[in-house]
Order: structure tokens, then C-alpha cells, then sequence
């Protein structure tokens, strides 16, 4: 298709800028869609940072109340964590992020649950309240004891009071001195009691019991950076650490498709106005010099008579009116002839 004509070169100026802004919109829904997927994906992780928090909130409602309610709670959250984590891996794959980061944070996770079921199975075993597991044995051993002719004895009723003293403080401060002294006066208790028919089976079961709790106790942490309690928060940091990492990971990303969002639209906008310039340009110097042309020929038409050049005019359009301006000037050329031998004639006819 040749664009020798105005028309033809209207028609081209509005592709380019049809074309150009398609493929500005076209470049602007691509990126557009990459970047609410990223976007997406990173609200996730604030949504994983959030199901997170109320974990590590959950956790320490339970080892505050020993309330298994909390647990189930743990769980459900640690479910959620878990089913956004999996949408983080396909995204991983497309955009060629490290997927170790997240099978890594998946297994931390996985441990962190499993530590806390470690917790909770061993507070059941102490004893969600008084009156249940070894506490509550360790109640029901006692009552038995300051019940029984135990009790009639005052030095056996002293070093039993004084067992259940140092039981109570144990498991309010979990001082050593206190496991220590338990494990002493017990001993003593089965010592001088063991042998008695009546109630020796529960003093040998009460200081078992005893010393079963200061394990327990032990295995649970005495502290918060030891035992199950130690490996348990420490676990939970990993979690967070590497939810960071991963957050960290994909905030480059964002920026960078961002950039590129930027780069292509300008790219774009940029050569189409370009383009777009040069065609305007080239037409308007063309439409100059077909239009000085049309001046040139009619002041010296009024003098003589000249033909206009077509090759000179550029648009086909101007081309048509220099084609009808030249056959009138050859219309006129004629007349003028035709007039001239008619005049010569009559002046012939004149003179003879």
C-alpha cells in the first residue's frame, strides 16, 4: 500500500497511535496481572506472619491455662499457615526464586507443631489441673497418707507436710533446691515407712510419683531456653526468621516487575511518539512543498502559460487538482488560439 495520499497517511497516523496504545495496554495488563500475583502472594505472607502471631498468642495461653482448647486453636492456624505456604511454591517456580526457602520454612513449621504436641502430650501428663495426671495422683497419694495412721505418727505427718511444701514450691518456682529436698525427705519417708503393711505400697508410689514429676518437669524445661520449652521457642524463631527470608526474597521481585512495568510503557509511549513525529514531519513537509508548488504555478500562470509538474506535488489528492489545473490551462490555450485565427481571419477579410 502506497501512503501518497492524505488520506492514506491520516489512515497510517491512526494505526501507529492504535497500534501504540494497544500495546501499551496490552504490556500494561501483563504486568498488571504479574504484579496483583506478586502482590497476592505477599499479602499472603502478611496473612502467614499474622496466623504466626496467634500461634505463638495460642501457645502461650496454653502453657498459661493448660487449656487444650488452645491447642486445637494452634492447629487450626498452623493448617491455614500451612495451605498459603503451599500457593507461595508454583510462584517459587515461575519466577525461578529459591523453593528451598520455602520447604525450609515448610519444615520448620512441621517441627514447630510437632514440638508443641511434644508440650501438650507432656502437660497432660503433669496434669492439665490439680486433680489430673501426675499432680493428681501425686493429690490422691497425699490424701490417702495424711488420712491413713500415717497421720497418728507426728515426726511421719512433719516430714510428709513438709514433702508436699517443698511439692508445691517446685512446681510454682522449679528450683532445683526444692526437686533436691523432695527427693531427700521422700527417700527418708520410704525409708522408715516402707516396711509398714498397711501403707508402705503408697509411700513407695507417692515418692515414685515425686520423682516421675521433677522428671517430667525437667524433660518439660525448667526454663524458658530449656528442655522441650527451649527446643519449642526456638522453633518458633526459626519459623519467623525464615518467613522473613522468604518475604525478603520476594520483595526484589515486586521491585524489579515494577521497573519493568515502568521500562515498557515508557519504551512504548516513547517510539510511537517518535514514529509518530516522523510521519507528521515527513506529511507536513510534503503538504509545504506541494502547496508552494500550487502557489508558484497559478502567479505564473497569470503570465504565461505553464504547465505544473505532478511528480513535484506528493499527495495523490494534489496530484488530481494539478492534472485538472493543467488541462485548463491547455483549455484556455486552445481558446486563445482558436480566438487568434478567428481575429486573423476577420482582419484578412477586411483588408481585401
Amino acid at each position: 500500500m502506497k501512503f501518497d495520499s492524505i488520506k492514506s497517511r491520516l489512515v497510517l497516523m491512526t494505526l501507529i497511535c492504535v497500534i501504540g496504545m494497544g500495546m501499551l495496554v496490552v504490556s500494561q495488563h501483563y504486568f498488571t496481572q504479574r504484579l496483583i500475583g506478586l502482590n497476592q502472594q505477599r499479602d499472603a505472607l502478611l496473612r502467614m506472619g499474622q496466623d504466626l502471631l496467634q500461634m505463638r498468642r495460642h501457645e502461650k495461653d496454653f502453657l498459661l491455662r493448660h487449656d487444650t482448647d488452645y491447642f486445637d486453636k494452634f492447629l487450626q492456624q498452623s493448617y491455614s499457615f500451612k495451605g498459603r505456604l503451599t500457593t507461595l511454591v508454583p510462584m517459587f517456580n515461575e519466577y525461578r526464586l529459591p523453593v528451598a526457602d520455602v520447604e525450609s520454612l515448610s519444615a520448620s513449621m512441621e517441627a514447630y507443631r510437632g514440638v508443641f504436641q511434644q508440650v501438650v502430650s507432656l502437660q497432660e501428663r503433669i496434669g492439665l489441673t490439680q486433680s489430673d495426671g501426675l499432680r493428681g495422683r501425686i493429690s490422691e497419694l497425699e490424701k490417702t497418707l495424711n488420712e491413713g495412721p500415717l497421720s497418728q505418727s507426728p515426726q511421719a505427718g512433719e516430714l510428709l507436710t513438709n514433702i508436699q511444701l517443698a511439692t508445691r514450691n517446685y512446681q510454682i518456682t522449679h528450683e532445683g533446691y526444692y526437686a533436691k529436698l523432695m527427693n531427700e525427705m521422700s527417700e527418708r519417708l520410704v525409708s522408715d515407712y516402707r516396711s509398714n503393711t498397711e501403707y508402705g505400697e503408697f509411700v513407695v508410689q507417692y515418692r515414685e510419683a515425686l520423682l516421675q514429676l521433677v522428671d517430667a518437669f525437667t524433660i518439660f524445661g525448667v526454663t524458658h531456653n530449656e528442655g522441650l520449652r527451649g527446643d519449642f521457642r526456638q522453633s518458633a524463631h526459626n519459623v519467623e526468621t525464615q518467613l522473613k527470608g522468604v518475604d525478603t526474597a520476594l520483595q526484589p521481585m515486586i521491585e524489579q516487575q515494577e521497573g519493568q512495568v515502568r521500562i515498557y510503557s515508557l519504551s512504548i509511549a516513547a517510539l510511537t511518539s517518535v514514529v509518530l513525529i516522523l510521519v507528521l514531519i515527513k506529511s507536513f513537509a510534503t503538504f509545504h512543498r506541494a502547496f508552494v508548488n500550487f502557489l508558484t504555478f497559478f502567479y505564473r500562470c497569470k503570465r504565461q502559460y505553464q504547465m505544473i509538474d505532478t511528480r513535484k506535488l506528493g499527495f495523490a489528492e494534489l496530484k488530481s487538482l494539478a492534472e485538472l489545473a493543467n488541462e485548463m490551462v491547455e483549455s484556455k490555450r486552445d481558446i486563445e488560439a482558436r480566438l487568434a485565427s478567428v481575429e486573423a481571419e476577420l482582419a484578412t477579410k477586411k483588408a481585401s
